[in-house]
C-alpha cells in the first residue's frame, strides 16, 4: 500500500513537473536563426550581466513546451528595481529568399501570456535599460506559469553595473536614414525620434526642399522658401547634425549649375541658406548640405565649388560609390568636402581612408544591403565595431525607417513579397504610432556599445588588451567568439579600474 501510495504522489510531482515550460537562458540573445520546434541553445542555470553604466542588455530565456498539449503561459519578471525592463517576445518573419529568422521583437501583451505550441519553443527578451540606475548588484527572476494548473518554472537574474559609464552623447556620427523621421508628425514622430535616439543615431537625414528660382544672371527671383524645412529644424534642433537635402540641384528653375549664372545663383541660394539656419540657432558644426546621393561626379563638384565660394565655411556631405578619383578630387585635391561617407566596398582600402582622413572633419562609412531581414544580427554588430577597428568617426546604413508609399518598390516591412525588392527597413511600424525593433536594430546598438566599451579601454592606454581587441575585430585573425570573449575581458578591466 505505501508503494502504491509512494508511486501515485511521484506521479502526480512528475506530471506537475511536465506540465510546467522548460526555462533555458539563451546562449546569444542576438541569435536571429534558431527553430521554432525542439530546444534552443543555451544553459539551464541563470543568467547574469554585467553592464555599465548607461549601457542596454538583453537577457534571452527560451521556454519549451514539453507536452502534448498548448501551453498559455504568462511571463512575469520580478525584482531588478531601480533597472528599467520591457519585456519583449521574439517573433519569426519570411525573408525574401527563403529564410526564417526570429527578427521581430515586440513588447509583451499586457496580461504578458505567450503562447507555446506542444514541441515548440518561445523566446522571451528582457531589454534592461541601466541610465537611471545606481552602481549596484540588482537581482531578480523571469518566471513562467502555465494558466491550466499554474505550474510554473523561474529563473534567476543577476544584473551589476559597474561605476563606469558610457558617455551621455555617442563619439560617432551616427545615420541610418531615417528619412524626415519617415515624413510623419505627431506622436508618431515624437516616438520615432526615441526610437532613433535609443539606438545613438545623432545624425539626421532631411529631406524637406525650399524652393526658390532664379533668372539668367544668377539672381535669385522668388524663395527659398523655409517653411516646410522650419518644422523640421525646430523638431530637430539641438538633437544632432542635419544633413540637408534642400541643398541638391534645382533644375529648370535656375542657370545650368556648370555655368556661371549657375553657379552665382546656387551660390546666393546657398548664402540664404547659411543665413536662415544661424538665425534659427545653428552654427556651421550643426548642419552640412547633402546635395547629390551617391554621386560625387561633375555635377556635384559644380554644386561644391559654388556653395564654397559663397561661404567657405559650409560643410558638404558626400558619399561617393564611383571610384578613388572623384573621392581624391573633393578632398585632396580640392578640400570641397569636409563629411566623406564611405561604401563599404572601401572599407578594406586603409590606403584611400587614411590619404584623405586629413581634409576631412568626419570620416564615416556605411553598408547599403539588398535582402537585410536574412543577415545575422551579428552583421550588424559588426559596423560598430568597424569604426572602431578603423578609427572612424562616424557610421550608417540603409536605412531604420520605412515611408509610406515606397511598398511598391521596397515592400512592406511585414511582407518581404510586397515590393520588387525586399523590404530595407530595421524598425517596423506598429499599432498606434509605436514602433516594433528588429533584432538587426537592438545589434546595431549593441556594436555601438561595443565601440564604446573599446575606446574607454583605449582612452584607459591599456595597450596589451587594445591590440587584444583589435585582433579580435580583425577580419582575418578574428571571430565572433573572440569578439565575445574580449568583450568580456574589456569590461572586467573597466571594472577593476574603478
Amino acid at each position: 500500500m505505501k508503494h502504491t501510495l509512494l508511486f501515485a504522489a511521484l506521479a502526480a510531482a512528475w506530471q506537475g513537473f511536465a506540465a510546467a515550460p522548460e526555462i533555458t537562458v539563451s546562449a546569444d540573445a542576438l541569435d536571429s536563426y534558431y527553430p521554432i520546434q525542439g530546444r534552443i541553445a543555451g544553459t539551464a542555470g541563470n543568467c547574469r550581466l554585467t553592464l555599465l553604466h548607461r549601457e542596454f542588455g538583453l537577457a534571452g530565456f527560451s521556454l519549451y513546451n514539453p507536452s502534448d498539449e498548448t501551453m498559455y503561459c504568462r511571463i512575469i519578471p520580478s525584482g531588478l528595481n531601480g533597472l528599467q525592463i520591457i519585456s519583449r517576445e521574439s517573433l519569426h518573419i519570411r525573408a525574401r529568399q527563403g529564410q526564417l529568422p526570429a527578427d521581430l521583437l515586440p513588447e509583451l501583451s499586457r496580461d504578458g501570456v505567450v503562447v507555446i505550441p506542444p514541441g515548440e519553443n518561445r523566446q522571451i527578451l528582457l531589454e534592461i535599460d541601466t541610465r537611471k540606475a545606481e552602481t549596484g548588484i540588482y537581482c531578480g527572476a523571469l518566471k513562467a506559469v502555465n494558466l491550466k494548473d499554474d505550474s510554473a518554472a523561474e529563473r534567476e537574474i543577476t544584473v551589476e553595473v559597474i561605476a563606469r559609464s558610457l558617455p551621455l552623447r555617442h563619439p560617432l556620427h551616427v545615420m541610418t536614414w531615417d528619412c524626415s523621421l519617415r515624413k510623419s508628425a505627431g506622436k508618431e514622430r515624437e516616438n520615432l525620434l526615441i526610437e532613433l535616439q535609443n539606438h545613438y543615431v545623432n545624425n539626421f537625414h532631411v529631406l524637406e526642399k525650399t524652393p526658390w528660382k532664379a533668372d539668367a544672371d544668377g539672381n535669385l527671383t522668388s524663395g527659398p522658401d523655409f517653411s516646410a524645412l522650419d518644422r523640421t529644424l525646430d523638431f530637430l534642433k539641438g538633437k544632432g547634425m542635419l544633413l540637408l537635402r534642400c541643398a541638391a540641384l534645382n533644375p529648370g528653375k535656375a542657370p545650368d549649375i556648370r555655368t556661371e549664372a549657375g553657379a552665382k545663383a546656387y551660390g546666393n541660394f546657398v548664402k540664404a541658406l547659411v543665413a536662415h539656419m544661424r538665425g534659427k540657432g545653428f552654427n556651421y558644426d550643426d548642419y552640412a548640405l547633402y546635395p547629390m546621393d551617391e554621386n560625387t561626379g561633375d555635377i556635384f563638384l559644380a554644386l561644391a565649388k559654388a556653395a564654397k565660394k559663397a561661404d567657405p565655411a559650409v560643410m558638404i556631405f558626400a558619399n561617393p560609390v564611383k571610384g578613388k578619383e572623384e573621392i581624391l578630387r573633393v578632398t585632396v585635391d580640392g578640400n570641397y568636402c569636409e563629411y566623406l561617407q564611405f561604401s563599404t566596398s572601401y572599407l578594406d582600402r586603409t590606403d584611400i581612408i587614411e590619404k584623405v582622413r586629413g581634409h576631412l572633419k568626419i570620416v564615416s562609412a556605411y553598408w547599403c544591403p539588398v535582402v537585410q531581414k536574412k543577415f545575422y544580427p551579428e552583421w550588424y554588430r559588426n559596423m560598430g565595431q568597424t569604426a572602431w577597428r578603423l578609427n572612424l568617426n562616424g557610421i550608417g546604413y540603409w536605412t531604420s525607417l520605412w515611408m509610406r508609399g515606397n511598398e511598391k518598390l521596397r515592400g512592406f516591412p511585414w511582407d518581404d513579397f510586397r515590393g520588387k525588392i525586399a523590404s530595407d527597413v530595421t524598425v517596423y511600424p506598429g499599432r498606434n504610432y509605436e514602433n516594433v525593433p528588429s533584432r538587426r536594430w537592438k545589434a546595431f546598438r549593441a556594436g555601438l556599445e561595443d565601440f564604446l566599451v573599446f575606446d574607454l579601454v583605449r582612452a584607459d592606454g591599456n595597450r596589451g588588451l587594445e591590440k587584444k581587441i583589435a585582433a579580435a575585430l580583425d577580419p582575418e585573425t578574428g571571430s565572433p567568439e573572440k569578439r565575445i570573449r574580449v568583450r568580456a575581458e574589456a569590461v572586467k578591466f573597466l571594472k577593476k579600474g574603478n
